[in-house]
């Protein structure tokens, strides 16, 4: 399995600390989104997925990293688990193909800037060349664009870990011999 993480979900693989996101559509955040993240890393892990982090998304990631940018950066580079993808030949050559669909087909970015579309697209065409099948992402522009080219999952999507089948059962204590009642 082939998977893309955008900004808005590698940020929770590098900061523990990161604030949890809004729901979609409302001022709630997402629950236990630390927990969420951290099942999502074993279910990754235990199918040895290949994670493509698009260099627009560590560029995106590194900027807001603060004194955090050398040890993501480390992290991201050293990882056997990460694969930093360029926007390289191929990705342009993706990205102009379905920039020229969607104009011909009369489709316009909505609630977003022209800018952040073309980065939003260069993410797609990159998951599209590296043959991803998911993109993990809050961007309800990416949501939006991906259409059936790939599913995009976002945090409050991730399912929680199991419940501990072995949780604790306590019994009440009963009086011992010779108590009086």
């Amino acid at each position: 399995m082939i998977v893309v993480l955008d900004a808005s979900v590698l940020l929770y693989f590098l900061d523990e600390r990161a604030k949890p996101p809004k729901r979609r559509g409302s001022d709630e955040v997402v629950e236990r989104c630390r927990e969420r993240v951290e099942c999502l890393i074993a279910a990754l892990q235990a199918s040895k997925a290949k994670i493509i982090i698009p260099t627009p998304v560590l560029a995106e990631v590194l900027v807001g990293a603060g004194g955090s940018a050398a040890e993501w950066l480390r992290i991201l580079t050293t990882s056997k688990h990460f694969r930093l993808a360029p926007f390289e030949e191929r990705a342009a050559i993706e990205f102009a193909a379905t920039q020229a669909s969607r104009s011909a087909a009369g489709v316009k970015s909505a609630s977003t800037t022209w800018a952040q579309a073309k980065f939003d697209a260069q993410i797609m065409a990159i998951a599209a060349v590296e043959g991803a099948s998911i993109i993990y992402s809050d961007d309800g522009h990416i949501r939006s664009s991906a259409g059936s080219r790939f599913e995009v999952i976002g945090i409050e999507d991730l399912p929680l870990p199991p419940e501990d089948p072995q949780a604790s059962f306590e019994f009440p204590s009963e009086p011992e011999v010779g108590d009086a009642d």
